[in-house]
């Protein structure tokens, strides 16, 4: 993982309490309701008239495809239901009419780990849903990263996907640039085709707007797709550019920034338009931009925040196209004041039709696979982890991975929390469910392991302190002391493999999908393994194994944290 500066311990306490406060347009009033405790709703409702000077932003970040509104609590803000491409399109159209000199951002992951009826299509759907909508730039997300550069490359230019051309009109590509100031070669070179900022136009005015990806990245995607690029420090970049911006005569600049913190309310809830003890990330971030830069709009940990930090607006809009971040940009006396109010997209409008009917057209095209039986379950299979960390769905999908490769060909199975998006409900499983579960199209592959490289692997579950990732596994269980210093975490001697103690000497063929194979998520000893065997996609395999067990059971956890 890339190493990041990050303020720390005291100094951040101190900076956020006398840097951070809640943001706001400050012609905004919030009306009441909603009960005791509930935050208002604040929509497109009785926009407040436009001042002279004044331009509007208009901010989204991490659709992930989710052109129908999404269900549950991905598809709410707090109270109140939100989402929908349709929906998200008529309160941007609501807000354009009220503010004419305006503009469309968005922060990245516009698509990736998407619902079938955008995945299925390689997310073009997606992408003609932002040129309908008048996007004017995007950040470049990690999972625009997702099958790597020459396939964000195909997004943004167009041409058909390698297995074929998806239905209805010819994909033509973004109409919008897709930006990623700190992604570079070894020549200090971004991706052909790519720019670090842009100039757009609004109201009379100029602003430079420039993207950026979180340097996190190369753990997070497939390391073939990015190999001989850096992720640099998203700070540097944007500062690197602000003399360039000016220069071409940029009033101010927003920068678009794929990463991001949380509010942490401490068990209260959270108001989407508030500031409460933001993580010293957020802080970071401002503290260190240049102040020609007056908006960070921030992305990628799918929060809802509106913060003033260091003279600069910084804010989140949550994920899913459930809030649009209204930025408004006061020009004035040749100074720029900037405010910002997170808008909840209600479904209590009319859809925007051209819309709606572009995702009607993909959803029909996608029905008979979506609705597909392949299984069944006994009990609903959670994603969400148990005591241990393991979890009952990750488990099921590592003895998928392990029944695809034989046992032959491998007598183990991992997989990464990462790679589960969804849970499973009880009872018929169909393919979209499967495919909502399993979205990356990654491939079962096998990596002849020793067994002191399995420990080694086990062991690297806790390199990260602040976040450990915990593999879900089959054919394998094991003991954990959580208390245990780093490197001596599992109990070595509880290490079993088909039942018998681990042999560190031995040579194991063990099952795990190709991102993982690659040293994502950090898991470098997979790398040092030789390739034995590839199999199935994860999602073909996971059918194959619903269908041939009848009705699954959700499994048990195969690890013990002492």
């Amino acid at each position: 993982m890339k190493a990041r500066h990050r303020t720390g311990g005291v100094l951040a306490a101190a900076l956020l309490a006398v840097t951070a406060g809640c943001g706001g347009s400050g012609n905004e009033a919030r009306p009441p309701g909603g009960g005791p405790g509930a935050v208002p709703l604040i929509s497109t409702n009785d926009l407040p008239a436009a001042r002279p000077g004044e331009v509007h932003l208009f901010g989204i970040n991490d659709l992930h495809g989710n052109l129908q509104p999404p269900d549950g609590g991905s598809g709410r803000v707090g109270a109140y239901q939100a989402g929908g491409a349709a929906y998200l399109a008529a309160h941007l159209a609501r807000l354009k009419a009220a503010y004419p000199g305006s503009a469309v951002l968005a922060a990245g992951d516009n698509v990736g780990a998407s619902p079938l009826v955008s995945a299925l299509f390689h997310d073009e759907p997606t992408v003609g849903v932002l040129n309908a909508m008048g996007t004017a730039a995007s950040a470049v997300g990690n999972h625009e990263l997702d099958d790597g550069i020459p396939e964000l490359l195909r997004l943004q230019h167009g041409g058909c996907a390698w297995e074929g051309c998806a239905p209805g009109q010819p994909f033509t590509g973004a109409e919008f640039p897709y930006l990623a100031a700190n992604v570079t070669d070894d020549f200090g070179q971004l991706p052909p085709g790519l720019r670090p900022w842009t100039m757009v136009e609004a109201g009379g005015h100029r602003i430079g707007v420039i993207g950026t990806v979180t340097p996190e990245t190369p753990t997070i995607v497939m390391p073939e797709g990015i190999r001989g690029y850096t992720f640099g420090d998203e700070v540097d970049a944007i500062n690197k550019y602000v003399p360039q911006m000016r220069a071409a005569g940029a009033e101010t600049v927003v920068a678009l920034v794929h990463d991001g913190g949380a509010q942490r309310t401490h068990g209260a809830p959270a108001d989407y338009n508030g500031c409460a003890d933001i993580t010293p990330d957020v802080a970071e971030l401002a503290e260190r931009t240049d102040p020609a830069v007056r908006v960070l709009l921030t992305a990628h940990s799918h929060q809802a925040y509106n913060c003033t930090i260091a003279g600069k607006v910084v804010t989140q809009a949550a994920s899913y196209g459930r809030l649009i971040t209204d930025i408004t940009l006061r020009f004035h006396d040749g100074t720029v004041d900037a405010g910002a109010v997170n808008r909840v997209v209600t479904r209590d409008v009319a859809p925007d039709p051209a819309v709606a009917g572009l995702v009607d057209f993909f959803a029909a095209q996608a029905r008979p696979r979506a609705d597909r039986v392949i299984g069944n379950a006994t009990a609903p299979l959670p994603n969400e982890p148990d005591a241990a960390g393991d979890s009952p769905l990750g488990n099921l999908i590592a003895d998928a991975m392990l029944a695809a490769m034989g046992p032959d060909q491998a007598v183990a199975a991992f997989m990464n929390p990462g790679g589960v998006r969804a849970d499973l409900s009880g009872g018929a499983i169909t393919y979209e469910q499967a495919y909502t579960v399993q979205p990356f199209g990654n491939q079962v592959v096998t990596v002849l392991l020793t067994g002191r490289q399995i420990l080694t692997l086990l062991e690297q579950q806790w390199d990260n302190p602040n976040k450990p990732g915990v593999l879900s596994v089959a054919g394998i269980t094991y003991a954990y002391s959580e208390s245990a210093p780093a490197g001596h975490k599992v109990v070595s001697d509880s290490v079993r493999i088909g039942g018998a103690p681990l042999n560190p000497v031995a040579a194991y063929p063990v099952s795990t999908n190709n991102f993982l194979a690659s040293g994502g998520d950090g898991f470098s000893v997979f790398t040092q393994g030789g390739r034995a065997a590839v199999g199935p996609t994860d999602l073909d395999a996971l059918e194959s194994y619903l269908r041939t067990r009848g009705a699954v059971e959700p499994p048990t956890g195969r690890i013990e944290r002492r």
